[in-house]
């Protein structure tokens, strides 16, 4: 093998040429990059070689198919391999396995939180580097399948259940999927609004990405430069040109989950963008056009929002032109036992049977599911690690446990007659004993609560709860 500057490992017969997973190689150094050609060359690899950020852009968006990984150095003239990967899409288009003998331990650890698969340093030796990429290529080859599985449950046929409601919603999806019309998704938390996002991307026929954003889960003073990108300078720390969501779903569609906790000011930006069908980065001074379509879900009551001046009128209407609303579980419990079939399979596998003591169904019907369809996922993925290698089993009392719980609701608590420690020294108690009747040991309830025995054991002597 070859490799320049790399421990040399020893000579071996010439492989065949083959025509493997091309990899590009990012490099400003033509000893290092010969090294490298020579090196996966000899694996079967097909090198492709850039020495440029510049060049590697331009390569990477080249038509036909990518590269199936990039390896690219840090410390380049010009712009950075840093500065390249925070201006990439997100997800990353291609696994990247970052290279660099100059980089410091900030820079290596900013280079995996921008997406990086692994960090190895200069000179590796051959072994090192083949691992790494052999690697970063069997977890890209994981996360394809992945999403290849979401796409397929997604579509509107496998929107699982057979309550009518259901099957008006596939076939709802089926004819307004193709269509560039925005659409409201409405719905109690956890009913699936995602998963109807999904369906309606994949029913439309695009060709760009399903990119999600959660309105709520991204501080107001980030939500900006995360759906909108941002010039470099713009700000301070913005080192790097970075395409926000808005772009980076060019060609397909975005997908704007929990838009109620939307900042008013973020809102004119946003209807601005639908009507005019142009974003502008912050710190740009030209309108950028994209080819998106914008899919919004809630769990708020918007109406309400815009009569109390929390959301704006204009901006709901021109989203509001096909609402759809997802009912909560409680409303079609015939539902209920497909979707725990579903779930089953996916958690323990298609041949793990799934069994129902006598009462189970009936108590399934029963129970609110105020967490709706993943609360019932959840609920299954609990019983399934307590079942161990028998089949899947539900019985009434795995669903007693979590009864004990919503009694504890803070909604029941009388307050100004204990004090605050008293008040969480009740609904641990109540906690720990919920756990204890369904894991059915101290073990089975420090597993459930996810907590170590030991301190398990302390908190029962503490709390006055006798051992199992």
């Amino acid at each position: 093998m070859r490799y320049a500057g790399a421990v040399h490992a020893p000579l071996a017969a010439p492989r065949p040429q083959t025509s493997g997973p091309r990899i590009l190689l990012v490099d400003d150094d033509p000893g290092v990059l010969k090294g490298l050609r020579g090196l996966l060359s000899d694996e079967g690899f097909s090198p492709v070689e850039a020495r440029s950020t510049a060049e590697a852009v331009r390569l990477l968006e080249a038509p036909g198919e990518p590269p199936a990984l990039m390896v690219l150095d840090l410390r380049m003239p010009g712009e950075t391999g840093l500065e390249l990967l925070a201006r990439l899409p997100r997800p990353l288009p291609v696994p990247v396995v970052v290279l660099s003998g100059e980089a410091s331990p900030a820079e290596a650890v900013q280079a995996l939180k921008l997406g990086a698969t692994d960090f190895v340093e200069k000179p590796p030796s051959p072994e090192r580097l083949l691992t790494a990429l052999r690697n970063a290529l069997a977890l890209s080859e994981l996360r394809e399948e992945q999403q290849r599985l979401r796409e397929e449950l997604a579509r509107p046929g496998h929107l699982v259940g057979d309550s009518a409601a259901m099957e008006s919603l596939r076939t709802l999806i089926t004819r307004v999927g193709p269509s560039d019309t925005a659409i409201l998704i409405t719905g109690e938390t956890g009913t699936g609004k995602e998963r109807v996002a999904r369906a309606l991307h994949l029913a439309s026929g695009r060709k760009g990405r399903l990119v999600a954003v959660n309105c709520a889960a991204i501080p107001s003073t980030l939500l900006e430069s995360e759906l909108f990108g941002h010039e470099r300078g713009a700000f301070s720390g913005a080192t790097a040109r970075r395409l926000g969501r808005i772009e980076q779903a060019h060609g397909g569609t975005l997908f704007l989950d929990e838009l109620g906790d939307m900042p008013l000011e973020l809102q004119a930006k946003l209807l601005r963008v639908l009507e005019t069908k142009e974003v502008e980065r912050l710190g740009g001074g030209m309108p950028i056009p994209v080819n998106v379509r914008i899919l919004a879900a809630t769990h708020r009551d918007l109406a309400l929002a815009v009569r109390e001046g929390r959301f704006r009128q204009d901006l709901y209407f021109r989203l509001n032109v096909l609402p759809l609303t997802l009912p909560p579980l409680r409303e079609r419990t015939e539902d209920i036992l497909p979707l725990a079939r579903a779930f089953a399979a996916e958690l323990a596998g298609p041949n793990v049977p799934l069994e129902l003591a006598p009462g189970a169904e009936e108590a399934l019907r029963a129970w609110p599911w105020p967490g709706n369809v993943r609360e019932l996922r959840n609920y299954i993925e609990r019983q399934n690690l307590l079942r161990g290698q028998g089949p899947l089993t539900l019985t009434p009392g795995s669903l007693t446990g979590a009864a004990a719980l919503t009694a504890a609701a803070p909604a029941r608590l009388v307050l100004g007659q204990k004090s605050y420690r008293e008040h969480v020294d009740d609904f641990e108690r109540t906690l720990i004993q919920a756990a204890l009747e369904e894991g059915g040991s101290i073990a089975g309830a420090a597993r459930l609560l996810q907590v170590d025995r030991g301190n398990l054991h302390r908190r029962l002597k503490a709390l006055g709860i006798p051992a199992v």
